[in-house]
Parts: structure tokens; sequence; C-alpha cells
């Protein structure tokens, strides 16, 4: 078991229904590939053949926006926190405290993205693994702490109650830029049961809203790849997925309805090996 470890530059987070002005908006992203060897920059998400593409100094497992000061943060599977360096690739440790316990498998493929409530971006695995980062300047004794809580199990009740989850991605609604949410909410999405799933912060309790469903097909979503919401303002926002599908060669990008976890094909990537998927406002 390894604990984890995050990183801090610009990118946007995650939401909940999706509304006109967000899907309208231009958006661009972030995604690690070559098993988190690089950062892949999409300046237009809707024109993916213009990414370029950095060699990161030291391989990253996940990355997130940080939607209150449009730093981009990411989990390295050495154990450390990190800022990285969009331009240049290079990351620096922000030499977190872990607590006995805060960590993943060595295996797991990570999820994480910041609560824009709370300004603390929350970690999440395919072991799982429910840790969060606390950032140095979050004002009580928890800054630059991981902390772990709840493991990540299906509500009694659920269809997929009983189930192991291997969730590798997560989302937070209402990340909005430049200031906190009033409030926000959490999806996630399991490779174990292909769904889009909510997932209750601290509890760990997981409940279906659906099943990944590509042109009203069921499909087999492989543990790699992100999930990432961006939201012009509260209550609009618009989530998107890097999803790697058995049978494909290459991860797509997809858009996600956060009510039936329906999957639209926004494009192929043409990447291998995703970790990790961020998504901001363009110009963020």
């Amino acid at each position: 078991m390894k604990k984890i470890a995050f990183l801090t530059t610009a990118l946007t987070v995650f939401a909940a229904p999706a509304f006109p002005a967000a899907h309208s908006a231009a958006k661009m992203g972030y995604a690690l590939a070559n098993d988190g060897s690089q950062l892949v920059v999409m300046s237009d998400l809707s024109a993916l053949d213009g990414a370029t593409t950095v060699d990161l100094s030291s391989s990253l497992a996940a990355i997130a926006y940080r939607p209150v000061t449009g730093d981009l943060i990411g989990f390295s599977a050495d154990g450390a926190v990190y800022g990285v360096n969009p331009e240049t690739g290079e990351l620096t440790d922000m030499e977190a405290a872990f607590d006995d316990g805060a960590m993943v498998g060595g295996d797991a493929a990570v999820g994480f993205d910041f609560n824009n409530q709370i300004d603390a971006v929350r970690a999440v695995s395919t072991d799982g693994a429910n840790l969060v980062y606390f950032p140095m300047e979050f004002g009580d004794e928890r800054a630059n702490t991981v902390k772990r809580f709840t493991d990540l199990f299906y509500v009694d009740g659920d269809a997929n109650a009983g189930t192991t989850p291997a969730v590798f991605a997560n989302a937070y609604t209402n990340a909005i830029p430049g200031a906190k949410a009033s409030e926000t909410f959490q999806y996630a999405i399991d490779a174990e049961t292909d769904s889009l799933v909510t997932l209750a912060n601290n509890a760990g309790e997981l409940t279906t809203v659906g099943k990944i469903m590509v042109d009203g097909a069921e499909v087999d979503v492989m543990p790699m790849g992100g999930f990432d919401i961006v939201s012009a303002e509260e209550g609009d926002n618009a989530a998107m997925a890097i999803l790697t599908l058995a049978g494909m060669d290459n991860a797509g990008l997809y858009e996600i309805d956060l009510e039936t976890g329906a999957a639209t094909m926004m494009g192929d990537t043409g990447l291998t090996g995703v970790t990790g998927f961020a998504a901001a406002a363009a110009g963020m």
C-alpha cells in the first residue's frame, strides 16, 4: 500500500444537472496519459487535435482543478502532494503530512476532485479508499494533511448493494471559478458496475444513478480515465469524462448526463493509459 499525493496549477472541477450556459461555453482540459507520465493540454475540448503534450518530471495517478485559486492539483503514487507546472511539467513537493492509514493500494486507480464548498480535494480509488487532502491555506489544524474517511460501499436497498465497487473517478458540482460554492454534490464512476453513482462524501455511501450508456447500449468501462464538471455558475453544470471502453483502442471524451448516466461521445482523444482528467472554462 502506498500513500497518496496531489499537485497544484490551472483547471476546473465538477457539478450536477446540466444547463445550456455551461454546455455552450468554451472549455479546456488536461489529461494524464501514458500511465501518468505525460500531461496533455487541450486548449479547446471541441478540437482535440490541437492538444499539446508535456513530459512530467514524475508520473502522476490523477489530476484535479482547484476552483478557488485556479491551481491544478494531482496525485502521485510516491506518497507526496505536489504542485504542477503545466507548461514545463515540473512538480513541487508540498510536504503534506499523511495520517496513519491515509493510503491507497499501489495498483489502485485513483480519482479526485475539489469540493468547492470547503475548498478541499477528495481522492477515491478502485480499492475503496476515501481520502481528503486539506490544502496549506485550509485555515485549521487539518491544513496540508491527508486524512482517511469511511471506505466506499453501496447503501442497503441500492440495485448494486453488496457489490464491491471499483470507483476510479469522481466529480463535484458547482465548481465555479474564483469562489467557494454555497453547496456541492458529488458524483463518481464505478468500473465494477459500469455505473454513474452519487457519493456521500465522508460517509462513503454510494447510490446508483444509472448504467453508463453509449448510443443507448451498455458498455464495459475500464478503470482508466477521469471525470470533471465545468460550472458557469451555481446550478449550471456540464459533466465530461474521458473513458476507456473495453474493445476500444483509444480513450474517448464523453459528455455525461448526470440524471441518467448516458454518455455522448465528443471525440476520440487518441490517448492511451489515461489516469486522470480535469476540465475548466477556456481561458481559466
